[in-house]
Parts: C-alpha cells; structure tokens; sequence
C-alpha cells in the first residue's frame, strides 16, 4: 500500500451552562468544542507524510505515510485539548504495512487553527517516541456536499492483515459501495458531519474473501485535493480499514 490516509483528534470538554433568571448551579453542564479541532497536514521524523482530522467531540484519526518506503498507518483514540496541551492515553497506532496494533499514547502541544506539534509514544511504557508536526487547513470549516464528493475512486486500502488496491464509488445519497482486487467487497454510507470538511462514515464488509466477513466499522472520510482518504475501526478497535484513493 503506497498512498496516504490521514487522521486526527478531538476531545470533549465539559463547560457550565450559563442561565437566565430560575437557574440553578446545578444546571446540566454540556459539551465544548474542542480547541484542537480542525484538518491538518504534515510531516513526522520518520519522513511520513501526516494528515488528519480532529474533530469536536473527542475522536481522533491520524493517518501516516510514506510511498518510498511503502510505510501506511494510522493512530486513533481520544483525546484532550485545553490550555495548548493536547493529550491521549488510550490511543492506538494500527501500522497497515507492518501488520500490528498496539497502544501509543500521543502528547502534544497545540495553537487553535494553526497547528498540532508532539510526540506519539511506540508503547505506553513511553520510552520512545515519533516527533510529528501537522498544520491547520482551513477547509474544515467549510461543509462539505455530497455532489461534489460524489464519484468513482481507486487507490490503496487495508487492515493491519493486508492490503490491496481498491475501487469504490460515493453516491450522491451518500452511499458507498466498493470491492478489492481480492474480490473482497464492502458497502456503506458516509454523512456531512455537520457543518464541517468532514464525513462521518460506516462501512461493513462482504463475505469472504474478506477477512473480516460482515464486520461493520465506524470513522470518518475527507478530502485533500482529489483525494479521499478514510479511517474506519471495528468496534473493539482491534484493527482498522484504512483507504487513500483518487477519482
């Protein structure tokens, strides 16, 4: 697999609910964007190309890669952001071309759409770490439609299991539908996540040849250029499809 799919974070600060006359200080706290959020690009000090979304309610998606040394990855969980540290104990790094999962914590340092600069832990002993560096793109903030994104696509895709060129086609409803070299099939939909660059997408796989034969997976799809790029995890987060393709 010789393309990138880039990923990203976010996190979920609880604020106090301000209130008119009759409210109380017990009054239901709710949900604050998160500081990090955003799309960004960029590099990390093994040479991979990086790109990723944060988004606002706590999920992140980093996607690496590199097409000389045919190096692919992606790192997700959760995290935190507030007061310029950005921070997960529970991410994941799923290395599609070195076919393993493990646990890689990431800290970081942010400036709100400007830019995300730290450290991915290789394990959560933190004895050793990967330097990254991402900036801010600014189409996050513009809502992406289904008919422009709408098309037939071609490029990499796999798990930590294996990898293959795929073709696949988003509707214009926001369906999906796609199929591997393997024969290996999967369909799905993908949704505008909000007003934001980003969709919110679900994919389940076909029967075998597939690996993972009816598995459903849950991530996001964006767009750089005129490439989609996509990262999707199974629900224990065991493993990840992850996919970087062109019209």
């Amino acid at each position: 697999m010789k393309r990138v799919v880039a990923v990203s974070a976010v996190t979920v600060v609880l604020a106090a609910c301000g209130g008119g006359g009759g409210s109380s200080d017990n009054a239901p706290s709710a949900p604050e964007a998160n500081a990090a959020q955003g799309l960004y690009s960029g590099t990390d000090a093994n040479g991979n190309v990086v790109g990723g979304v944060v988004l606002e309610t706590g999920a992140f998606y980093f996607v690496y890669a590199n097409t000389t040394t045919n190096a692919l990855g992606l790192v997700q969980g959760a995290a935190s952001a507030s007061h310029g540290t950005f921070q997960s104990d529970n991410a994941r790094t799923f290395d599609i071309s070195g076919k393993a999962a493990t646990d890689t914590p990431v800290l970081a340092g942010y400036n709100a759409k400007n830019s995300v600069q730290g450290v991915i832990y290789t394990s959560t002993a933190k004895q050793n770490s990967i330097k990254f560096n991402v900036v801010y793109d600014a189409n996050y903030e513009r809502p992406v439609a289904l008919s422009s994104v709408a098309g037939t696509y071609s490029g990499a895709a796999g798990s930590t299991k294996d990898g293959e060129t795929a073709t696949f086609v988003i509707g214009q409803d926001g369906s999906i539908k796609g199929e591997g070299l393997s024969g290996c099939t999967f369909s799905g939909t993908a949704t505008p996540h909000g007003d934001k660059d980003v969709l919110d997408a679900t994919i389940a796989f076909g029967p075998a040849p597939c690996i993972y034969p009816g598995a459903k997976l849950t991530g996001v799809v964006f767009f750089s250029g005129s490439q989609v790029l996509g990262a999707l995890t199974l629900p224990d987060r065991s493993d990840a499809f992850v996919v970087a393709a062109t019209k």
